[in-house]
């Protein structure tokens, strides 16, 4: 008996077994003790006689009207005494069977996938061959860094350009500086007329007296009385005092002419102004096109200030994350239409699974959720619904959600199956507690409390919550059943049958 009895137990009720033989023999006894009512009909009269035939010295007692039995001729409820004593050895404990509000979580099926906007296909925006890559498969990159290095013609144009429109700029610099000293010039040419008009003054003075003291120089000269020395000086003098005041003439009148054209320096100068900010914008436009195109700025200004074209374009990574994907390989030529990388970032995933249309109404965003992945049997992740579509898909009347949760361990691969369980919202059924339902025979049963002991009966459950499962058939309001202490139960229930 005993060694059927270790067959029967499996491994997580072996803690039991020392409290399961002093049960059986305690439940042997007291069924030797008891005997069949005259009463007793059907079924009891009927193990009775089979009991008699097989040499059996006992059987386990029943109530009266219920039945009891062991062996194979058992047609009725079973029923396995239980003394106080017993009951108080094995802390058995029971349960009554009432209706309840029971939270049933929803049980979906779904896969690991990258957070929104986490996981990104890097290309490069022109075409070019392949120089030098500078990462490795699985790396992790920072944002900003180079990825690889791409050779391409329309960047060594552009480059080309760039150094051209620098040297036209550095010209219509220098003439603008040329034109601005002209202007400054111009602004100070009040003061040279004057001067100007001053020395014509003077100088036509000197003029008019020169002239006064030739003609006494003359009239001395034809009486005799002045020497011929005299004359001569006088009028060497007067000629140049006339030079001078001729000179002075015209440089007054241009000076008149030059204060007369100030506006035109000034518009000279605006013009040459207006060609260095036309240079400026057209190169500040060729780099930014360069930068667009990934061209380095360092890389950039190094081409300008040294001539040098290079006309490489670096790749260079958007988000900071693991380099998932690697398509290119050194000497190949690119288009920007082709992936040349692909990076993921894993600190946050969302589970995306298929929500059954009717149930529907027990969702909403900001629900908690507890997902078991098969490679972590002894975890559970928690995440919130951050996503319920606004369609259903037409063939399988489902509606596509999601739940966000963080993996700062990275334990959380993409497109790892996952089992969802959602609180959803509570129900109203007869519920009997999960810790007093059975399995025998290949079916639920449970061990209902009557004054005679605990009756086997066989149900059938609907819909499951944490601690309780809906009851379809098999019990009824009020009636209380064995949790604690069950599994003893249906050891004893095992070595009768």
């Amino acid at each position: 008996m005993l060694y059927a009895l270790v067959e029967m137990l499996n491994k997580e009720s072996l803690y039991l077994l020392a409290l399961s033989i002093p049960l059986s023999f305690a439940l042997s006894a007291c069924g030797g003790h008891e005997s069949a009512p005259s009463g007793q009909a059907g079924g009891d009269g009927h193990s009775a006689q089979q009991g008699q035939k097989n040499g059996q010295s006992s059987s386990h007692a029943s109530g009266s009207g219920t039945g009891s039995g062991s062996g194979s001729g058992h047609s009725g409820p079973r029923i396995i005494a239980v003394t106080a004593e017993v009951s108080k050895r094995i802390d058995l404990k029971t349960e009554m069977v009432t209706v309840r509000d029971v939270v049933v979580p929803l049980h979906l099926t779904g896969r690991i996938e990258p957070d929104y906007g986490r996981e990104v296909d890097v290309s490069a925006r022109i075409s070019g061959r392949v120089s030098n890559i500078l990462v490795r498969p699985g790396e992790m990159v920072k944002q900003g860094q180079i990825l690889a290095l791409i050779d391409s013609p329309q960047i060594s144009d552009l480059q080309g350009e760039a150094v051209e429109a620098k040297s036209k700029l550095a010209i219509a610099e220098a003439h603008a500086e040329r034109e601005r000293q002209i202007y400054e010039e111009q602004l100070q040419r009040p003061k040279a007329l004057l001067e100007a008009q001053a020395t014509l003054q003077n100088s036509q003075v000197h003029a008019e007296l020169s002239e006064q003291e030739l003609k006494r120089q003359e009239d001395l000269y034809r009486e005799k009385i002045a020497a011929t020395k005299d004359y001569l000086t006088a009028k060497a003098n007067y000629a140049k005092a006339k030079v001078a005041f001729d000179q002075a003439k015209t440089a007054l009148a241009r000076e008149e002419q030059l204060y007369k054209n100030r506006g035109l320096m000034k518009r000279d100068y605006q013009l040459t102004l207006a060609e260095v900010a036309r240079d400026k914008q057209h190169l500040a436009t060729i780099c930014k096109r360069l930068d667009f195109l990934g061209a380095d700025k360092k890389m950039t200004q190094k081409v300008l200030s040294t001539g040098n074209i290079n006309g490489l374009v670096q790749i260079t990574a958007p988000i900071t994350a693991a380099l998932s994907r690697y398509d290119c390989a050194v000497g190949e030529v690119v288009q920007p239409e082709k992936s040349m990388f692909k990076l993921t970032d894993l600190k946050f995933v969302q589970v995306s699974a298929d929500l059954p249309e009717v149930d529907l109404p027990r969702v909403k965003l900001g629900d908690k959720v507890v997902i078991k992945i098969a490679s972590y049997p002894d975890s559970s992740f928690t995440g919130v619904i951050s996503y319920i579509s606004v369609n259903v898909h037409e063939d399988t009347r489902t509606v596509p959600i999601r739940a966000r949760l963080a993996n700062a361990d990275g334990k959380l691969k993409t497109n790892m199956y996952a089992e969802i369980d959602l609180e959803g919202a509570s129900r109203k059924f007869l519920a009997c507690p999960k810790s007093a339902i059975q399995e025998h025979d290949g079916s639920k049963i449970v061990f209902v409390q009557r004054t005679e002991g605990f009756e086997e009966r066989p149900v059938k459950l609907g819909k499951e919550g944490e601690l309780y499962c809906e009851v379809l058939s098999g019990l009824s309001d009020g009636e209380t059943v064995a949790t604690q202490g069950s599994l003893m139960l249906k050891t004893e229930l095992n070595y009768q049958h």
